[in-house]
């Protein structure tokens, strides 16, 4: 029997899963394109040849083998599905490779295919890049857009509660976003009352809420008493909109100004693509992807189990998506106290993760996710880049998102750029954040380049040390909490904000000189071991060390606020850095422990 592989990669995937700013559509339309990918394709792959082999099938692509002759059949069905699932809002391009007929199917998964599988991804290239004409809807001024995306035309009401009592019109694919949201929240509650019973195969409510019945399987193995409250159980609801999951966020948490914000975290591999071109059999991709996808969900229950516990929430109202059926009125929402999960899983598959959570849980949640994503991972040698977006509770989320894109791409840019920051260990995992502050808010490319780096002849200033490594950031947050042990003023923190932002040696110099003088003796004291500590650890070359830093030309030097390096390339430029502004910019977003207080002014 002659055998082939197929690839299949879903077409603009954020196109259609953000196409809309609102919770529903969004949650919705990740949840339809998860459970295309990862059990519709390989169902209908065994469907054509009961002894197909899914190699992969995760983060919006996949990778099949099975009889050749099924295999041009088994893309026309996948391709329908998506159609119909969808309604026409997502595609999925697909290409074919035949196998050497010498090989049989044993040998076929130990066998270099690298040559098979260069041109398996050619074609699939070449397909993407052309893809099939599409007729232009028709256009008349009686016909009306869809009220959430705007796309295409309304197709009817929505039969669930809108907000405030709205009527909308929806088209028809915002519509099936809105209905396999109602069906999985549902089966997301079902399945949170009996936690021990879940798992990603356990029956057809799991397999539909793919993502969920993963998490809710993998917290009850790590942390079984999530779902428990004082060894009574709790079912956990999902919120219902941003509207809701800001109400959550901001309930229960403690005074300033961070409860008036949500943090998005965006997470991606670094150079996944990349790695996996370079594997030659189907058994080395197979575990790969596998360990890959394993890593992620590992490490977004770890998190969620440490920092996103379940949050009681009382006289919410948490209207009910009750579909109205034989004309019976829709059900009014009653206030009522419940358990809600304090975050929202917007995207995940492959190496890719999306979360929506409250400002003060942003960090920490960035953080156990790249730490246990590089621990879980470590044997495919997988790391992750992290943008995190720190917003107002009203803030456009189309708005929001598009900056943790260009947060997480800076990451992504700068980790290859300042290769004199490596610690020699390989791991290059960087964490980017943004904190938005009025409505001028730019991206934060444009940000660096003109307000936190100024570079003037030979010297080169930097106001923030972004994107952070983790060893790096776990130690600016400790020092962000005891800055609150000790009750350090913010005035202080803003004067030398402002004297940072100078951006020089000498207004920059007198100005934060004038405000160390000003404060107490163990703030004095804090402050200048934070920034001689932070010159020692995270700004020596990866071939340096503590011990024979003096025989380097590029020691730092502290001069304060800024420490100061010599450019080792051609150039020999001086660069002064500073963590100082970084540590004002995220005072507010580091959840305050047991035994701090906060100053007065």
């Amino acid at each position: 029997m002659a055998y082939a592989l197929v690839a299949l990669d879903t077409d603009r995937i954020k196109n259609y899963v953000f196409s809309t700013d609102r919770l529903r559509e969004i949650r919705g339309a990740s949840s339809i394109l998860d459970r295309l990918n990862r059990e519709i394709m390989g169902a209908i792959a065994r469907d054509l040849d009961p002894n197909a082999r899914v190699v992969y099938a995760n983060g919006g692509s996949g990778l099949f083998l099975l009889a050749e002759d099924k295999a041009e059949e088994f893309v026309r069905r996948v391709q329908a599905r998506y159609r119909e699932e969808t309604q026409g809002g997502a595609t999925v391009t697909g290409a074919v490779q035949r196998l050497p007929a010498e090989l049989a199917e044993p040998d076929l998964w130990q066998a270099n295919l690298l040559q098979q599988l260069d041109l398996l991804r050619y074609k699939l290239h070449r397909a993407k890049d052309c893809p099939p004409a599409i007729v232009a809807l028709p256009s008349h001024p009686l016909l009306q857009l869809c009220d959430s995306c705007g796309l295409a035309y309304a197709a009817g009401q929505s039969p669930w509660r809108e907000p405030r009592g709205e009527e909308q019109r929806y088209c028809p694919v915002c519509l099936q976003k809105r209905r396999e949201d109602a069906q999985i929240k549902k089966s997301i509650e079902r399945m949170a009352a009996r936690p021990q019973e879940v798992s990603p195969d356990s029956d057809e409510e799991a397999k539909r809420a793919v993502l969920w019945a993963n998490l809710i399987y993998r917290l009850n193995r790590i942390a079984p008493d999530y779902f428990l409250e004082d060894g009574k159980p709790i079912v956990p609801k999902r919120p219902r909109d941003i509207d809701t999951l800001r109400a959550v966020a901001s309930s229960g948490r403690g005074s300033g100004s961070v409860r008036d914000y949500l943090g998005l975290i965006y997470a991606d591999g670094n150079g996944m693509g990349s790695r996996i071109e370079k594997l030659s059999t189907l058994k080395q991709i197979e575990e790969f992807a596998s360990d890959i996808d394993d890593a992620i969900y590992e490490a977004l229950a770890s998190a969620v189990a440490e920092h996103l516990k379940p949050v009681p929430v009382k006289g919410l109202l948490d209207e009910e998506d009750n579909e109205e059926e034989n004309g019976q009125a829709r059900q009014e929402a009653q206030p009522k106290g419940d358990y809600f999960f304090p975050f929202d899983v917007l995207l995940l598959g492959g190496d890719d993760l999306m979360l929506l959570t409250s400002g003060d849980r942003a960090l920490n949640v960035a953080l156990e996710v790249a730490r246990v994503f590089r621990e879980k991972a470590g044997k495919q040698q997988g790391t992750l880049s992290v943008g995190v977006v720190f917003a107002p509770l009203k803030y456009p989320f189309g708005l929001m998102h598009d900056l943790a894109e260009n947060a997480l791409r800076f990451a992504k840019k700068q980790a290859r750029v300042d290769q004199w920051r490596d610690a020699g260990d390989g791991d290059d995992t960087r964490i980017n954040f943004l904190v938005v502050a009025g409505a001028g808010t730019h991206e934060f490319d444009y940000l660096y380049k003109t307000v936190y780096c100024k570079r003037e002849a030979n010297t080169e200033f930097r106001a923030t040390l972004r994107p952070y490594r983790l060893p790096a950031l776990e130690n600016l947050l400790q020092a962000i909490r005891e800055a609150k042990r000790l009750g350090f003023p913010r005035s202080k923190l803003h004067q030398l904000r402002e004297a940072v932002l100078k951006m020089n040696r000498t207004s920059t110099v007198l100005e934060a000189l004038a405000a160390l003088q000003g404060c107490r003796d163990r703030e004095r004291e804090f402050l200048l071991k934070r920034l001689y500590d932070f010159s020692q650890r995270y700004l020596l070359r990866g071939d340096q060390s503590i011990e024979n830093a003096s025989l380097f030309q590029g020691f730092p030097r502290v001069i304060f606020p800024w420490s100061r390096l010599q450019d080792q390339g051609q150039s020999g430029r001086e660069i002064y850095l500073t963590p100082l502004l970084d540590l004002v910019e995220l005072y507010d977003f580091v959840a305050a422990e047991e035994g701090e207080r906060e100053s007065e002014d």
